[in-house]
């Protein structure tokens, strides 16, 4: 099983290039292939309800854009426990006690879709345990800032994010392929007729879920046998609600939502939308491109966090989705014209890019803010630097926590609001208009918070 540690000096250098800097990457690697394989399991949904009513299941594009909204939802629901029960059963057991979770969801949609005449409520249900993959986060994050000294929290959070973010763009890259072919023979099911149009051929859906079966079994076994657990830091709800009464919780939540939500509701709502714009396209061989940009731009964002500041970087990354917004918006099909698909997906890449950045750069400033005033803190009360570095560390794990939980409903709000949209003014301007205005709200309180000449918490 995982090994326990007793002691844990990561700001000690003596300590840190002697023995800690190898055991923290260690478990950075397996809590980045554990949280990729997460966000495989977490997204492959909105690939298979784009494949649904092409294969016989009777639903409404409202409801696809539901279905769709759910695993964000429960995935925030599920970081409410997940962001501190790591701290109590350890960080290295709970990386592979929470994979093999995961064999809930793949089982479930692997059975269900091969049934066309399954009740919307059994697809709600499937829906709802994809969200099991989205509580990973508040915990991978939280135990690997724990790792790392100050200087290195920023980039290394960042290849854990970016890289098990990439997760989305891999899981919708490789499920049409794999739906393609019988890979498991007869035992996994019989085939579906997918029909759209003039094209009709067969397709085996259930391959998107269970492709990930044979990975949860290996991640989870590699993680039991090679990760570490760090002293039992004990975060509690009460630990949480200590953090939400300090100001800086709220504004880097906000911050992180802005850029996570963007991530996890856009990833999810493309297929549907480009469909429903441009139905002559075929934009399934782009959907894994937005995502990936995405994931492998969140490194760069912590890394900007660490050189450059967080503050900064974040300003930039959300002036940037604004500008993608309104370019999103502008290749629409209207009265006027037919729109232009390829200025549609240029600018939401352009978006995935800033909300990568943005993800990186503002997820880093919990930990580097709380720090930041504990040392202030020490300082006027003659506390010990330890000491407080400890508190200050319990609290950004804290904070972290919570932007992480609220983040994850941007994943719910983006579908909904584009399905809601679509319902009540028969167009998606009013959604585009929502965002566009968000981002510029994030703009202000990361220059007045975080980045202005002045600010308290400069960083």
């Amino acid at each position: 099983m995982t090994v326990s540690i007793k002691r844990w000096e990561p700001e000690n250098v003596i300590f840190w290039l002697s023995r800690g800097r190898g055991i923290a990457r260690r478990n950075l690697w397996l809590s980045i292939f554990s949280l990729h394989l997460n966000f495989n399991i977490w997204m492959m949904w909105s690939m298979v309800v784009v494949n649904l009513p092409a294969v016989g299941f009777l639903i409404s594009g409202q409801q696809q854009f539901l279905l769709v909204s759910i695993p964000p939802l429960v995935g925030a629901l599920m970081r409410l426990i997940y962001s501190w029960i790591w701290s109590w059963v350890g960080g290295g057991l709970w990386l592979g006690l929470s994979t093999l979770l995961l064999l809930l969801p793949a089982w479930g949609v692997g059975r269900v879709v091969q049934d066309i005449s399954s009740p919307f409520w059994q697809l709600l249900l499937v829906a709802g345990l994809c969200g099991i993959g989205g509580g990973a986060s508040a915990s991978h994050l939280s135990n690997t800032s724990f790792f790392f000294p100050k200087s290195e929290k920023g980039l290394a959070m960042g290849l854990n994010a970016g890289l098990g973010n990439l997760g989305v763009s891999v899981a919708q890259l490789l499920i049409p392929l794999c739906i393609l072919y019988p890979l498991f023979g007869a035992r996994a099911g019989e085939p579906q007729v997918w029909g759209r149009g003039g094209e009709v051929h067969f397709v085996w859906l259930q391959n998107a879920a269970y492709i990930w079966l044979p990975l949860v079994v290996l991640i989870a076994l590699a993680c039991l046998l090679y990760a570490h657990d760090l002293p039992k830091l004990r975060i509690t709800p009460r630990d949480q609600l200590d953090a939400m009464r300090d100001a800086h919780t709220w504004y880097i939540c906000l911050l992180y939502m802005g850029s996570y939500g963007t991530f996890l509701g856009f990833s999810a709502a493309f297929p549907l939308l480009a469909r429903a714009m441009f139905p002559q396209m075929d934009a399934s061989p782009y959907l894994f491109v937005g995502p990936m940009v995405c994931a492998l731009s969140r490194p760069l964002g912590g890394w900007m966090g660490d050189r450059i500041g967080g503050g900064i970087a974040t300003v930039a990354s959300n002036l940037l989705m604004a500008l993608g917004t309104v370019g999103v918006y502008l290749s629409l099909p209207s009265a006027a014209s037919g729109g232009s698909f390829w200025l549609f997906l240029a600018m939401f890449q352009l978006i995935f890019f800033a909300a990568g950045v943005g993800n990186g750069s503002s997820y880093q400033l919990a930990p580097k803010v709380f720090l930041i005033q504990a040392g202030r803190d020490a300082q006027r009360g003659g506390e010990s630097l330890t000491q407080a570095y400890a508190r200050g560390g319990r609290r950004g794990a804290s904070a972290m926590n919570v932007s992480s939980v609220m983040a994850a409903f941007g994943g719910f709000v983006i579908p909904k609001a584009f399905g809601s949209a679509l319902s009540w003014f028969g167009s998606f301007l009013p959604a585009f208009a929502m965002f566009f205005l968000f981002y510029l709200l994030c703009c202000a309180v990361a220059w007045w918070q975080y980045s202005r000449t002045g600010a308290a918490m400069r960083c």
